[in-house]
């Protein structure tokens, strides 16, 4: 018999090659869109939430000023509405020249990108002027009706005292030093846990090495949680590489090993981290217990040999046929079903 959907809260992770677009819709029927990945994104997930249903976002939830986080949103604001948009602010970056640009973007950097974001950062403001705006701070909660959603971080801040559960020394923190600040978007990352009964989710959006680790060491201040968004889609750089860059890693042993997730959810397009390594997959693979769910086969890149089973991966060719996504539907007790919409795959994971 098939579950009434006021009984469930449910997620769809859809297929955005590198970035995020999250639909969350709670038991209540008020919907979050947790960012909204880049331009070219915008039909697929429209899409996804007309199969769904859904026709209006209720708290557009942007966790930092990149491209492909925001740069479907005002695309997306011109076919449905949108109520509420929640942010850490003004982006951190806006008006930094070509110099600035060159030094943080390497091999990607090309001629005028700074001007270039300070447009697309306009564009998106302007949607976002047409509806109520929210700048969410640390401890501060999401008022979506049926679920419980905290601002875990958010403008470069974390919270300081343990949710609820939480609190619990982590040992997997012992040993990880510090590492570079980020002074750009990925720092400034929104973050937010999910609380649906039992049921816990986690999204840490771009957050870099430092952040996250303060969040999960010495005291593990989230606590475990059922489902995680792998938190900057793995991305993972040598030292060599340079100080900078090594400092926008995630993936530490602390973070993982802290959630022991049941499922992880890793949304990177086909072409990977083409000049990274895959040692934040290695942490991915090293957590017991965690089923590593993608949005997309990666076949380039530091971590194209560390895909997940092919029954969990919703785009293997890269082929924009259909509206590639992993569905998750939790019930208040905890337990939780995923769903493949590629092949209909199913797992089911009772209560913990």
């Amino acid at each position: 018999m098939p579950m009434d959907n006021a009984m469930l809260a449910r997620f769809y992770f859809v297929d955005v090659g590198t970035g995020n677009a999250d639909l969350v819709v709670s038991p209540s029927g008020e919907t979050m869109l947790l960012d909204a990945g880049p331009g070219r994104a915008a039909e697929r997930i429209l899409a996804c939430m007309a199969e769904q249903g859904v026709a209006k976002i209720d708290y557009f939830l942007i966790s930092h000023f990149e491209e492909d986080h925001m740069g479907a949103a005002h695309l997306i604001a011109e076919k449905v509405p949108v109520l509420n948009y929640v942010d850490h602010g003004e982006s951190i970056v806006y008006g930094k020249d070509d110099e600035w640009w060159k030094e943080r973007r390497r091999q990607a950097f090309r001629e005028g990108m700074g001007k270039e974001y300070d447009r697309r950062y306009d564009i998106f403001r302007a949607a976002r002027d047409k509806a109520n705006h929210i700048v969410g701070k640390p401890g501060d909660r999401v008022p979506i009706a049926g679920l419980d959603v905290v601002v875990a971080c958010a403008g470069g801040r974390t919270i300081r005292t343990p949710l609820d559960g939480a609190g619990a020394p982590n040992p997997h923190g012992s040993g990880i030093e510090p590492r570079a600040e980020d002074d750009a978007e990925d720092g400034q990352s929104v973050g937010v846990v999910v609380n649906y009964g039992q049921f816990r989710f986690v999204y840490l959006a771009d957050l870099t090495w430092n952040a996250a680790n303060a969040l999960f060491y010495p005291r593990n201040l989230i606590g475990e949680v059922d489902a995680y968004i792998v938190t900057h889609h793995a991305y993972s750089f040598p030292r060599d590489f340079g100080e900078y860059f090594y400092g926008l890693s995630a993936c530490s042993p602390a973070e993982l090993h802290g959630l022991s997730s049941r499922a992880a959810i890793l949304s990177l397009g086909g072409q990977g981290h083409k000049h990274g390594t895959a040692e934040g997959m290695k942490v991915l693979h090293s957590v017991p217990g965690m089923d590593l769910w993608q949005t997309e086969f990666i076949r380039e890149g530091g971590e194209s040999g560390y895909n997940g089973p092919e029954p969990y991966i919703a785009n293997i060719e890269g082929k924009n046929e259909r509206v590639p996504h992993i569905a998750l539907a939790a019930k208040a007790d905890g337990s939780f079903t995923m769903t493949n919409s590629r092949n209909g795959f199913e797992k089911r994971y009772p209560p913990r």
